[in-house]
């Protein structure tokens, strides 16, 4: 009788170190799943940033009455996008309970409306030349 207490005891031990060692692999995991999807999040809205600075600095080179439009994904943590001091174009982006800013410095004087980007998706903006040698930005 007391070799199968102990047979039983045995596995049941087994069990449990079974058991915790998929628990901690479970929340590698997961902690591993929700760290990725935030930078992922980082990543769309830098390369977001960037595609608008590239149009924008290229729009500057060539001068009036140069014109373009660029298509870019805006992530679903974005909280606000916007142009600011005339140079910089912004994007904040929200990390749990914090904010970021990721923002790009154009070659020339931007100007424009992007406050109507508020929510993820696909947007489609219009960089145009002024006469004045400013870059117009605005959502189609």
């Amino acid at each position: 009788m007391e070799k199968k207490a102990q047979a039983s005891l045995e596995y049941m031990i087994m069990l449990a170190l079974s058991l915790g060692i998929f628990a901690a692999i479970l929340y590698v995991v997961s902690n591993l799943i929700s760290t990725s999807s935030v930078q992922i999040g980082l990543d769309s809205a830098v390369r977001a940033s960037n595609r608008v600075r590239e149009a924008a600095d290229f729009i500057y080179v060539h001068g009036h009455p140069s014109k373009t439009q660029v298509n870019v994904y805006i992530p679903p943590n974005v909280e606000d996008v916007s142009i600011i001091g005339n140079r910089s174009i912004n994007i904040r982006v929200s990390i749990k309970d914090a904010y970021t800013d990721i923002y790009d410095l154009t070659k020339g004087t931007v100007v424009g409306d992007l406050s109507s980007i508020n929510k993820e998706g696909y947007y489609v903006l219009s960089v145009e030349s002024n006469p004045d040698n400013t870059i117009n930005i605005t959502v189609v």
